[in-house]
């Protein structure tokens, strides 16, 4: 309990970064030539650390890019931010 609190207070996260993407990526812009959501799956499987920093931001980026279009999309992903 005192991890889940200490997490949700220092904004740190236990999630997947680029699974949250990819599930983004699959339920929000399916059929969209610019993404590929196997491809995606298949890209970002692993645990780099780096890799994993490159999904976050780019979901965070993808989500407002969305947000600011009016097309926000309410999947679920670990950070909470969408919806």
């Amino acid at each position: 309990m005192l991890l889940l609190l200490l997490s949700a207070c220092f904004g740190v996260s236990f999630g997947d970064p680029c699974a949250d993407y990819c599930d983004y990526v699959c339920e929000c812009h399916d059929g969209e030539a610019a993404f590929d959501c196997d491809q995606c799956r298949t890209e970002s499987s692993g645990t780099d650390p780096d890799l994993q920093d490159e999904c976050e931001t780019s979901l965070t980026e993808l989500q407002a890019e969305d947000d600011e279009a009016g097309t926000g999309c309410s999947a679920e992903t670990g950070d909470d931010t969408a919806g």
